[in-house]
């Protein structure tokens, strides 16, 4: 099978997260639909299937030209997230009876220009966000709050998918020097042009000493947006619960996803 490098890449990053877990899984088993989905997992008495995809476009900076200001609408910058989440649940629409939660994983390893956080996942999902502000009966604006509007991509299709995960990564060194640098900033101020070329010089130096001791690694986890479908196989809440995970529920009235506190 012929994976671009960043399928690979994603595909490797979720089975370390599975091992980690301490799942069992297979790759690419044959179900009979003339379809193979990557995973099909094992997680104490539950059964998953997830199909994986990274992204090998430019994003943000498609079609961009040198020296032109770049400005993209998020009609225009959640294309890439909703066609993978399309094409994902292409694979794993033949399983659609089989009674197991069917899970979309989105990697991103190759760092391309996608908006990726929390709430562009969730607009590519359900529409773009909107501001919206209700008018109280004195005329004054109420509180804005952010509501889902056009191009959703499973707001009316593919309610089969028990969720949407997201694979995100921490590198151990980066924090560190991330709390270093707010830990010690103040070491440093400058009083002057002089003394602030004189400062960040003594500051490079006790950052390139102090690394020394930077710690190695990275951590692999998952944030998981359930569908709000009534139809799929809800995801069991003790499935992908790591210490770092990070979920997205249906509110009581199954409108919106919010934070799993």
């Amino acid at each position: 099978m012929n994976v671009p490098r960043a399928g690979a890449l994603a595909e490797e990053r979720v089975a370390r997260y599975l091992r980690e877990r301490d799942y069992s899984f297979q790759v690419e088993p044959d179900f009979g639909t003339g379809r193979h989905p990557d995973y099909l997992i094992t997680a104490g008495e539950h059964t998953i299937v997830a199909e994986v995809k990274a992204f090998e476009t430019y994003g943000m900076f498609e079609n961009a030209v040198l020296g032109q200001v770049m400005a993209r609408s998020l009609e225009d910058a959640l294309p890439p997230i909703r066609k993978q989440i399309k094409k994902a649940a292409g694979q794993l629409r033949g399983l659609r009876d089989r009674g197991w939660p069917l899970v979309v994983v989105l990697d991103n390893p190759a760092g391309r220009p996608i908006p990726f956080d929390s709430h562009m996942v969730l607009s590519a999902m359900y529409g773009d966000l909107a501001l919206q502000a209700p008018l109280e009966p004195d005329g004054v604006l109420g509180e804005f709050r952010a509501v889902a509007g056009r191009n959703g991509s499973l707001r009316n299709d593919h309610p089969y998918i028990s969720a949407v995960a997201v694979v995100r990564r921490e590198d151990h060194a980066a924090l560190w020097a991330a709390d270093w640098f707010e830990a010690h900033r103040a070491d440093f101020g400058p009083a002057g042009a002089e003394e602030s070329g004189q400062a960040t010089k003594a500051m490079v130096a006790a950052f390139a000493e102090a690394s020394k001791d930077a710690p190695e690694g990275d951590d692999i986890y998952l944030e998981v947006f359930e569908t709000l479908s009534a139809t799929s196989v809800p995801l069991p809440r003790d499935v992908f619960n790591g210490p770092r995970d990070r979920r997205w529920i249906p509110n009581a009235a199954r409108t919106a996803l919010v934070p799993l506190a």
